[in-house]
């Protein structure tokens, strides 16, 4: 399944507070902080990445420059302890809007299908350009399934998406890094109902 994420600039106490809280359930559990290029310290003040990991050494939280990211399917009975901690904080009262994905969609769409045209029409190629129409509605296709799995009982269609969307925005990137602050947006959006509406959604989290 795909995570659930949130907007948080990197914040050392946060993660060290919710490995804390976390580690009183489950004393498995390891701390691992890296630096903004990646490479693992031990000091706190030079930490720009964080890392909750279980027993198995699947990441269950991560925290980057700008996000927190729930892997539900790794925290297992730490669920509970885990969106308390995000309630306390205050996460979910987050807003939560799909503007800027939906505007870089459709610019990824303009410049895709748009430019194309006028790249295989200059240049005499313009058999290529169903071939960038079908990569196009790949991605779209891709989105869409993403948005789906994200539905309670629905994780199956998980792999379908990641296909889709691979058959999609490999031949079409860079542009295709555009369908990025959608797939964003549709983890925020599940972890705000989850905390919001709770019933079907908070009873299925982990699918």
């Amino acid at each position: 399944m795909f995570p659930l994420s949130f907007k948080k600039s990197f914040d050392i106490e946060f993660i060290q507070s919710l490995y804390d809280r976390l580690v009183s359930h489950d004393d498995s559990l390891k701390l691992i902080l890296r630096t903004k290029n990646g490479r693992k310290t031990d000091d706190p003040s030079k930490a720009g990445i964080g890392e909750i990991r279980n027993a198995s050494n699947k990441q269950l939280f991560g925290m980057s420059a700008k996000e927190g990211i729930v892997h539900t399917k790794h925290a297992g009975v730490l669920q509970t302890p885990l969106f308390d901690f995000l309630k306390e904080r205050g996460i979910h009262q987050q807003e939560v809007s799909p503007d800027t994905g939906v505007a870089c969609v459709l610019l990824y769409v303009v410049l895709v299908a748009g430019g194309g045209l006028l790249y295989t029409t200059h240049n005499n190629v313009g058999f290529l350009y169903p071939y960038l129409l079908g990569c196009v509605a790949s991605v779209l296709l891709g989105l869409a399934l993403i948005s789906y799995a994200y539905k309670p009982g629905q994780k199956k269609w998980s792999i379908p998406a990641m296909v889709l969307l691979a058959i999609g925005a490999l031949p079409t990137a860079p542009s295709s890094l555009l369908a990025l602050p959608m797939i964003n947006y549709l983890g925020r959006a599940k972890l705000h109902r989850v905390f919001n509406q709770g019933g079907e959604d908070a009873e299925t989290i982990h699918t």
